[in-house]
């Protein structure tokens, strides 16, 4: 039975709990529908350029842009796009692209399902699917999506299981993957994990890699991990190549993932970063908190302070808001707390020493 070997050092909690507090900002953050829009196409846009040129397509960041703009469908040639945008590049170039964008739309719909229905509704068969969209018109159809039956090409470096085990070792991996449940262990981690595993057993002879950053992508969307689609995660990542490379060869020879989890981490929680500053960019450097009916509540700076770390922590003692405000007395502090919950910004459970202060009726930001 296939068992994971990692450690949680403080470098991935402390990836995970900066990676939390972006998500939390990034999902409260009301941002006008046309910013929006036009940020999660950037962002599209990136993803997709950094990843193609990763994978060696001559397109630059102006033709991938336009072929993302005109959104091609699953049917269209590469001749048609190329014509239609204006972009003068290899036919397979085009058609990685279309591709690329095919198995994104498929996970987004797979991650839109899988949260719906509070289920994970996807395993081994949906890897296999998007690696099959991944080599469309580009490899032989009687091998795609279908597991290797020789060597694979891709990191020849690090000696691959041979054909003969492949099965068996993907059907050990997603055993433990329908199994590594939310409340044992981390979903970002357990996207490390299924990366590092992918890229390692390299299932099938072409797209290995790509498959696998689709699966991390679409285990993150469905945990709520996505980033609303405005992040751009693989560019952290494959910026860092050797680096990436270097401690994919080190797991693969110790056995021992902790390093990779402090790298992959790491790198999801930089790139959330970048978002959480772009978006509060546009949204204001401060929140400002709105009544159930969307007026805007007046609150004074050190209220604005408790709602910043509460929108991030969901939860305080009042030992913890102590902390956020060391300079400010007991009283001041308890008549503020006050004032929030009669605001119905914070709610309190327990009325003991030990009661902890809630979000309430928060509608977050700009």
């Amino acid at each position: 039975m296939f068992s994971p070997h990692y450690i949680i050092t403080n470098k991935i909690l402390g990836s995970i709990v900066e990676l939390e507090k972006s998500v939390v900002i990034a999902e409260l953050a009301q941002l006008q529908t046309d910013w929006e829009l036009k940020l999660k196409l950037e962002c599209l846009s990136k993803r997709a350029y950094n990843t193609l040129h990763f994978l060696g397509t001559t397109l630059d960041v102006n033709d991938v842009s336009k072929i993302v703009k005109d959104d091609p469908g699953r049917d269209d040639k590469p001749t048609q796009v190329a014509l239609r945008v204006g972009v003068v590049a290899k036919e397979r170039d085009i058609q990685r692209a279309i591709n690329w964008l095919n198995a994104s739309r498929l996970v987004a719909q797979t991650a839109y399902l899988s949260k719906k229905f509070k289920q994970e509704t996807f395993g081994e068969k949906d890897l296999m699917i998007l690696n099959k969209i991944l080599g469309e018109r580009m490899v032989n159809a009687s091998i795609l999506g279908e597991y290797r039956y020789k060597t694979t090409s891709e990191y020849p470096e690090v000696k691959a299981p041979l054909p003969i085990e492949v099965k068996y070792q993907m059907e050990d991996l997603f055993s433990w993957f329908k199994s590594a449940v939310k409340s044992e262990i981390h979903p970002i981690i357990k996207a490390g994990v299924m990366l590092f595993e992918i890229m390692r057993i390299r299932p099938f002879e072409e797209d290995n890699f790509n498959s696998g950053l689709f699966f991390t992508s679409l285990i993150m969307d469905s945990e709520g991990y996505g980033m609303k689609e405005m992040w751009v995660f693989e560019e952290d990542l494959l910026k860092n190549k050797p680096k990436l490379t270097e401690l994919f060869a080190i797991a693969v020879d110790s056995g021992e993932l902790t390093g990779w989890l402090e790298f992959i981490t790491k790198m999801f929680s930089e790139s959330a970063e970048k978002t959480r500053i772009k978006i509060m960019n546009l949204v204001g450097d401060r929140p400002i908190f709105k009544s159930d009916g969307g007026k805007i509540i007046s609150l004074s700076e050190r209220q604005i302070t408790i709602m910043e770390e509460m929108t991030i922590q969901t939860e305080m003692t009042i030992k913890e808001i102590r902390g956020i405000l060391p300079m400010v007395s007991d009283d001041t502090i308890l008549r503020d707390l006050k004032d929030l919950i009669t605001k119905k910004l914070l709610r309190k459970k327990g009325k003991t020493k030990g009661a902890v202060y809630v979000l309430g009726k928060v509608k977050g930001f700009r």
